[in-house]
């Protein structure tokens, strides 16, 4: 079973044991395992708001004195 969320994909390795979940296109690289679809999804969360704010500091400019 594959579930796509948020631009990720959590695939069930092993039913209801363990889901891999794999990156946003066009690679789609393994990132990390866990052992249901909820810790897969709380982890992607935290891994979009974690590329939100690094994206952010990136495009924030030192101030001008």
């Amino acid at each position: 079973m594959r579930i796509y969320y948020r631009g990720y994909v959590i695939d069930e390795e092993i039913p209801s044991i363990s889901y891999s979940v794999y990156g946003r296109r066009p690679e789609r690289k393994e990132l990390t395992a866990k052992s249901t679809t909820r810790q897969a999804m709380v982890w992607i969360d935290g891994d979009v708001k974690r590329e939100a704010i690094l994206g952010e500091a990136r495009t924030l400019q030192p101030l001008a004195s």
